[in-house]
């Protein structure tokens, strides 16, 4: 688990921090995780509340993304358009990953999103 902190989100330490805990995943697998984390995350940031926290598990078959924050408020897919600079994340996420969702908590929310891994790759269980 990645302990976010901070006005500003770390984003490359993000992307660094999911590589390494796939590393023994393909090219492509780590590049898609580490969209959809830095995704997440932005989101979290520009519409949740600290703290935040980064969690990655993976089985043989999916690798799951889960950023939890204090806020109660759920993401939406927004509309996506070359004229607007914002907006696009959830956008990514919802036409990258096999499906995203997220649980309410008594405090808070996790949004989690699920990402195909490629066939014939074997991996045990893990978490970051």
């Amino acid at each position: 688990m990645l302990e976010l902190v901070g006005e500003v989100p770390d984003l490359a330490g993000v992307r660094r921090w999911t590589g390494e805990v796939l590393a023994d995943l393909t090219e492509d697998e780590i590049a898609d995780a580490k969209l959809v984390a830095s995704e997440l995350v932005t989101n979290a940031y520009q519409h949740g509340q600290h703290p935040l926290q980064l969690r990655l598990r993976r089985t043989r078959a999916l690798i799951r993304v889960e950023v939890t924050d204090l806020s109660p408020r759920l993401p939406v897919v927004g509309r996506s358009s070359a004229w607007v600079a914002r907006g696009r994340g959830m956008v990514l996420v919802d036409r990258l990953c096999r499906r995203w969702g997220a649980v309410r908590h008594a405090v808070g929310k996790t949004v989690w999103a699920v990402l195909a891994r490629q066939p014939g790759r074997t991996t045990t269980m893990s978490t970051g």
